[in-house]
Protein backbone atom coordinates (compact mmCIF):
# COMPACT_ATOMS: atom_id res chain seq x y z
CA UNK A 1 0.00 0.00 0.00
CA UNK A 2 2.55 2.37 -1.15
CA UNK A 3 1.74 5.16 -2.87
CA UNK A 4 3.20 6.79 -6.01
CA UNK A 5 2.62 9.45 -8.93
CA UNK A 6 1.83 7.38 -11.52
CA UNK A 7 -1.35 5.76 -10.08
CA UNK A 8 -2.85 9.42 -9.88
CA UNK A 9 -3.45 9.37 -13.64
CA UNK A 10 -5.02 5.58 -13.30
CA UNK A 11 -8.62 4.73 -12.82
CA UNK A 12 -9.97 1.90 -11.16
CA UNK A 13 -12.79 -0.39 -12.80
CA UNK A 14 -15.44 -2.75 -11.62
CA UNK A 15 -13.42 -6.02 -10.96
CA UNK A 16 -14.44 -8.77 -13.67
CA UNK A 17 -16.07 -12.03 -12.43
CA UNK A 18 -12.46 -13.54 -13.70
CA UNK A 19 -10.61 -11.17 -11.73
CA UNK A 20 -12.37 -11.90 -8.54
CA UNK A 21 -12.10 -15.28 -9.48
CA UNK A 22 -8.48 -15.21 -9.86
CA UNK A 23 -8.12 -13.71 -6.04
CA UNK A 24 -10.09 -15.81 -4.67
CA UNK A 25 -7.50 -18.55 -5.67
CA UNK A 26 -4.76 -16.46 -4.50
CA UNK A 27 -6.68 -15.60 -0.90
CA UNK A 28 -6.27 -19.32 -0.36
CA UNK A 29 -2.87 -19.87 -1.72
CA UNK A 30 -2.00 -17.07 0.24
CA UNK A 31 -3.56 -18.90 3.39
CA UNK A 32 -4.94 -15.38 4.71
CA UNK A 33 -4.79 -15.30 8.43
CA UNK A 34 -8.43 -14.55 8.45
CA UNK A 35 -9.66 -17.46 6.14
CA UNK A 36 -6.79 -20.22 7.15
CA UNK A 37 -5.69 -20.55 10.62
CA UNK A 38 -1.88 -21.63 9.51
CA UNK A 39 1.36 -20.30 10.01
CA UNK A 40 2.76 -18.14 7.19
CA UNK A 41 4.47 -19.67 4.61
CA UNK A 42 7.40 -18.20 1.87
CA UNK A 43 5.10 -19.70 -0.68
CA UNK A 44 2.05 -17.93 0.88
CA UNK A 45 3.53 -14.56 1.55
CA UNK A 46 4.28 -15.20 -2.77
CA UNK A 47 0.91 -16.01 -3.39
CA UNK A 48 -0.13 -12.97 -0.77
CA UNK A 49 1.82 -10.68 -3.74
CA UNK A 50 0.28 -12.00 -6.34
CA UNK A 51 -3.03 -11.04 -5.08
CA UNK A 52 -2.52 -7.17 -3.80
CA UNK A 53 -0.01 -6.58 -6.36
CA UNK A 54 -2.02 -4.51 -9.13
CA UNK A 55 -4.20 -3.08 -6.43
CA UNK A 56 -1.73 -2.08 -5.17
CA UNK A 57 0.23 0.04 -8.24
CA UNK A 58 -3.07 1.09 -9.48
CA UNK A 59 -3.43 3.06 -6.24
CA UNK A 60 -0.02 3.68 -4.31
CA UNK A 61 2.40 3.33 -7.45
CA UNK A 62 5.19 0.71 -7.96
CA UNK A 63 7.09 0.93 -4.63
CA UNK A 64 6.30 -1.80 -1.98
CA UNK A 65 7.49 -0.23 0.65
CA UNK A 66 6.80 2.33 3.73
CA UNK A 67 7.62 5.87 3.13
CA UNK A 68 10.29 7.66 5.24
CA UNK A 69 9.90 11.29 6.17
CA UNK A 70 13.08 12.55 7.53
CA UNK A 71 11.77 15.97 7.59
CA UNK A 72 8.40 15.45 7.48
CA UNK A 73 7.61 17.89 4.79
CA UNK A 74 7.79 15.04 1.97
CA UNK A 75 5.48 14.21 -0.61
CA UNK A 76 4.72 10.39 -0.32
CA UNK A 77 6.48 9.81 -3.47
CA UNK A 78 9.67 11.56 -1.93
CA UNK A 79 9.40 9.87 0.97
CA UNK A 80 9.08 6.24 -0.80
CA UNK A 81 12.29 7.53 -3.08
CA UNK A 82 13.87 8.58 0.46
CA UNK A 83 13.74 5.08 1.98
CA UNK A 84 15.14 3.20 -0.99
CA UNK A 85 18.24 5.91 -0.63
CA UNK A 86 18.13 5.46 2.69
CA UNK A 87 18.77 1.45 2.57
CA UNK A 88 20.69 1.74 -0.12
CA UNK A 89 23.46 4.60 1.19
CA UNK A 90 23.52 2.04 4.22
CA UNK A 91 24.40 -1.07 1.90
CA UNK A 92 27.52 1.09 0.54
CA UNK A 93 27.22 0.37 -2.90
CA UNK A 94 30.05 1.67 -5.18
CA UNK A 95 30.30 1.78 -8.79
CA UNK A 96 30.12 -1.23 -10.52
CA UNK A 97 29.30 -3.24 -7.67
CA UNK A 98 27.29 -6.07 -7.80
CA UNK A 99 24.12 -6.17 -5.72
CA UNK A 100 21.72 -8.28 -4.35
CA UNK A 101 17.55 -6.40 -3.98
CA UNK A 102 15.93 -8.93 -1.72
CA UNK A 103 12.44 -8.98 -1.84
CA UNK A 104 12.90 -6.89 -4.92
CA UNK A 105 8.83 -6.05 -5.51
CA UNK A 106 8.26 -5.40 -8.71
CA UNK A 107 12.05 -4.00 -9.32
CA UNK A 108 11.04 0.24 -8.94
CA UNK A 109 13.48 0.60 -6.33
CA UNK A 110 16.65 -1.57 -8.47
CA UNK A 111 15.89 0.78 -11.50
CA UNK A 112 16.26 3.64 -9.03
CA UNK A 113 19.28 2.03 -7.31
CA UNK A 114 20.96 0.96 -11.02
CA UNK A 115 20.42 4.66 -12.14
CA UNK A 116 22.14 6.56 -9.26
CA UNK A 117 25.05 3.90 -8.78
CA UNK A 118 25.98 2.45 -11.85
CA UNK A 119 26.03 -1.22 -10.62
CA UNK A 120 24.74 -4.74 -11.36
CA UNK A 121 21.37 -5.91 -9.38
CA UNK A 122 19.79 -9.51 -8.76
CA UNK A 123 16.73 -8.78 -7.61
CA UNK A 124 14.61 -11.97 -5.57
CA UNK A 125 11.18 -12.33 -5.12
CA UNK A 126 9.14 -15.04 -4.34
CA UNK A 127 5.64 -13.58 -6.22
CA UNK A 128 5.64 -14.66 -9.11
CA UNK A 129 3.66 -12.07 -10.31
CA UNK A 130 5.87 -9.30 -9.30
CA UNK A 131 9.21 -11.11 -10.94
CA UNK A 132 6.93 -10.89 -14.36
CA UNK A 133 5.73 -7.16 -14.17
CA UNK A 134 9.24 -6.93 -12.57
CA UNK A 135 10.72 -8.24 -15.56
CA UNK A 136 8.33 -5.71 -17.74
CA UNK A 137 9.22 -2.57 -15.98
CA UNK A 138 13.11 -3.03 -16.34
CA UNK A 139 12.63 -3.64 -19.92
CA UNK A 140 10.53 -0.70 -20.19
CA UNK A 141 13.24 1.25 -17.82
CA UNK A 142 16.12 -0.54 -20.93
CA UNK A 143 18.15 -1.72 -17.99
CA UNK A 144 17.94 -5.56 -18.76
CA UNK A 145 21.85 -5.75 -19.23
CA UNK A 146 22.16 -4.09 -15.69
CA UNK A 147 19.50 -5.97 -13.76
CA UNK A 148 18.21 -9.32 -13.25
CA UNK A 149 14.68 -10.02 -11.66
CA UNK A 150 14.51 -14.03 -10.21
CA UNK A 151 11.75 -15.79 -9.00
CA UNK A 152 13.65 -17.57 -5.37
CA UNK A 153 12.90 -18.10 -1.15
CA UNK A 154 15.22 -15.82 0.33
CA UNK A 155 15.03 -18.49 2.92
CA UNK A 156 16.94 -20.58 0.85
CA UNK A 157 18.82 -18.63 -1.97
CA UNK A 158 19.88 -20.34 -5.18
CA UNK A 159 23.07 -18.39 -5.71
CA UNK A 160 26.82 -18.82 -4.88
CA UNK A 161 29.13 -18.24 -2.09
CA UNK A 162 30.46 -14.87 -1.87
CA UNK A 163 28.32 -13.52 -4.87
CA UNK A 164 27.44 -10.12 -3.73
CA UNK A 165 29.60 -7.16 -3.16
CA UNK A 166 26.16 -5.41 -1.04
CA UNK A 167 22.63 -6.44 -0.07
CA UNK A 168 19.60 -4.25 -0.17
CA UNK A 169 16.90 -5.36 2.88
CA UNK A 170 14.41 -3.35 2.35
CA UNK A 171 11.04 -4.54 4.34
CA UNK A 172 11.58 -7.98 3.40
CA UNK A 173 12.09 -9.88 6.68
CA UNK A 174 9.30 -9.35 8.55
CA UNK A 175 7.35 -10.90 5.76
CA UNK A 176 8.80 -14.55 5.27
CA UNK A 177 10.53 -14.59 9.11
CA UNK A 178 7.43 -16.18 11.29
CA UNK A 179 9.78 -18.23 13.51
CA UNK A 180 13.32 -18.03 15.50
CA UNK A 181 14.54 -20.69 13.27
CA UNK A 182 13.25 -19.02 9.86
CA UNK A 183 15.01 -15.30 11.23
CA UNK A 184 18.20 -16.96 11.72
CA UNK A 185 18.32 -18.89 8.16
CA UNK A 186 17.35 -15.61 6.42
CA UNK A 187 20.58 -13.66 8.48
CA UNK A 188 22.54 -17.12 7.60
CA UNK A 189 21.71 -16.82 3.86
CA UNK A 190 23.19 -12.91 3.62
CA UNK A 191 25.80 -13.80 5.21
CA UNK A 192 26.92 -16.98 2.85
CA UNK A 193 25.95 -14.57 -0.35
CA UNK A 194 27.93 -11.87 0.61
CA UNK A 195 31.43 -10.93 0.19
CA UNK A 196 33.86 -10.42 2.67
CA UNK A 197 34.38 -6.85 3.80
CA UNK A 198 30.40 -5.91 1.89
CA UNK A 199 27.63 -5.11 3.45
CA UNK A 200 23.89 -5.48 4.23
CA UNK A 201 21.28 -2.12 4.21
CA UNK A 202 18.35 -3.38 6.46
CA UNK A 203 15.09 -1.90 7.03
CA UNK A 204 11.62 -3.35 8.45
CA UNK A 205 8.68 -2.88 10.65
CA UNK A 206 8.84 -4.78 13.82
CA UNK A 207 6.74 -4.59 17.40
CA UNK A 208 8.11 -4.38 20.49
CA UNK A 209 5.69 -6.01 22.19
CA UNK A 210 3.08 -8.45 21.08
CA UNK A 211 -0.35 -6.41 20.78
CA UNK A 212 -3.49 -7.67 21.96
CA UNK A 213 -5.64 -10.11 20.53
CA UNK A 214 -7.94 -7.46 18.59
CA UNK A 215 -5.21 -5.84 17.66
CA UNK A 216 -3.37 -8.38 16.19
CA UNK A 217 -6.61 -9.44 14.39
CA UNK A 218 -6.96 -6.08 12.36
CA UNK A 219 -2.96 -6.07 11.76
CA UNK A 220 -3.40 -9.73 9.95
CA UNK A 221 -6.47 -7.80 7.93
CA UNK A 222 -4.30 -5.27 6.63
CA UNK A 223 -0.73 -5.98 7.20
CA UNK A 224 -0.96 -10.00 6.32
CA UNK A 225 1.10 -9.78 9.63
CA UNK A 226 0.76 -10.25 12.95
CA UNK A 227 2.51 -8.52 16.23
CA UNK A 228 3.43 -11.56 17.83
CA UNK A 229 5.53 -12.80 14.76
CA UNK A 230 7.60 -9.01 14.42
CA UNK A 231 8.49 -9.15 17.86
CA UNK A 232 12.37 -10.07 17.28
CA UNK A 233 15.68 -8.00 17.58
CA UNK A 234 17.68 -7.52 14.52
CA UNK A 235 19.89 -6.25 14.89
CA UNK A 236 20.79 -8.50 18.12
CA UNK A 237 20.33 -11.35 14.91
CA UNK A 238 22.87 -9.75 13.07
CA UNK A 239 25.62 -9.19 15.18
CA UNK A 240 25.07 -12.59 16.86
CA UNK A 241 26.19 -13.92 13.10
CA UNK A 242 29.46 -12.31 13.46
CA UNK A 243 28.16 -8.94 11.25
CA UNK A 244 29.40 -5.50 12.58
CA UNK A 245 26.51 -3.26 12.79
CA UNK A 246 27.51 0.77 11.76
CA UNK A 247 24.60 3.51 11.14
CA UNK A 248 21.96 2.00 13.74
CA UNK A 249 19.07 3.94 14.17
CA UNK A 250 15.37 3.70 14.94
CA UNK A 251 13.59 5.61 12.03
CA UNK A 252 9.46 4.32 13.29
CA UNK A 253 8.23 8.28 13.98
CA UNK A 254 9.37 9.06 10.28
CA UNK A 255 7.99 5.98 8.71
CA UNK A 256 3.84 7.19 10.29
CA UNK A 257 3.65 9.51 7.95
CA UNK A 258 2.93 7.08 4.80
CA UNK A 259 -0.35 5.88 6.71
CA UNK A 260 -2.20 9.29 6.77
CA UNK A 261 -1.46 9.07 3.29
CA UNK A 262 -3.26 5.89 2.42
CA UNK A 263 -5.85 6.76 4.48
CA UNK A 264 -6.09 10.40 2.37
CA UNK A 265 -5.78 8.53 -0.99
CA UNK A 266 -8.74 6.07 -0.17
CA UNK A 267 -10.60 9.21 0.90
CA UNK A 268 -9.85 10.75 -2.00
CA UNK A 269 -10.96 7.61 -4.34
CA UNK A 270 -13.52 6.47 -2.80
CA UNK A 271 -15.48 6.35 -5.57
CA UNK A 272 -13.21 4.51 -7.47
CA UNK A 273 -12.25 2.06 -4.65
CA UNK A 274 -16.05 1.15 -4.23
CA UNK A 275 -16.83 0.68 -7.80
CA UNK A 276 -13.78 -1.73 -7.90
CA UNK A 277 -14.44 -3.75 -4.90
CA UNK A 278 -18.19 -2.65 -3.71
CA UNK A 279 -18.89 -0.65 -0.71
CA UNK A 280 -18.74 -3.52 1.86
CA UNK A 281 -15.22 -4.23 1.13
CA UNK A 282 -14.24 -0.45 0.94
CA UNK A 283 -15.82 0.53 4.13
CA UNK A 284 -14.22 -2.69 5.90
CA UNK A 285 -10.69 -1.58 4.39
CA UNK A 286 -10.68 1.83 5.79
CA UNK A 287 -11.37 0.79 8.63
CA UNK A 288 -9.08 -1.55 9.29
CA UNK A 289 -6.46 0.93 8.38
CA UNK A 290 -7.43 3.07 10.10
CA UNK A 291 -7.71 0.57 13.68
CA UNK A 292 -4.39 -0.74 12.71
CA UNK A 293 -2.48 3.04 13.04
CA UNK A 294 -2.95 3.47 16.71
CA UNK A 295 -1.19 -0.25 17.19
CA UNK A 296 1.39 0.60 14.80
CA UNK A 297 2.30 3.93 16.79
CA UNK A 298 2.14 2.48 19.69
CA UNK A 299 4.00 -1.47 19.62
CA UNK A 300 6.34 -0.48 16.61
CA UNK A 301 9.91 -0.18 16.17
CA UNK A 302 11.67 0.34 12.59
CA UNK A 303 15.57 -0.41 13.08
CA UNK A 304 17.80 0.54 10.34
CA UNK A 305 21.64 -0.10 10.10
CA UNK A 306 24.45 -1.30 7.93
CA UNK A 307 25.32 -4.86 8.89
CA UNK A 308 29.46 -5.32 7.78
CA UNK A 309 30.95 -8.87 6.87
CA UNK A 310 34.41 -8.51 8.09
CA UNK A 311 36.87 -9.18 5.81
Amino acid sequence: MEPGTDSDNACARRLTAAEWGSRISAMARAQLPWLVRRRRTVAGVGAYFDLVTDDGRLFFGDSFHLGYFPTGTETLAEALDAHTDLVTSLARIGPGARVLDLGCGIGEPAVRIARRHDCQIVGVNASREQVRQGRELVQQAGLCERIEIRHGNALALALADESFDAIVCLEVAGDICVTADAKRQFVSELWRVLRAGGHVGFSDLAFTAAPSRREDKALRAVLYHTGSELVGDWPGRFSAHGFELREHRDVHDATLPTWLHVQEIYAQRSDEVERRYGKPIAKRTRRQIAEIVPTVERYGTFPTFSAHKPA
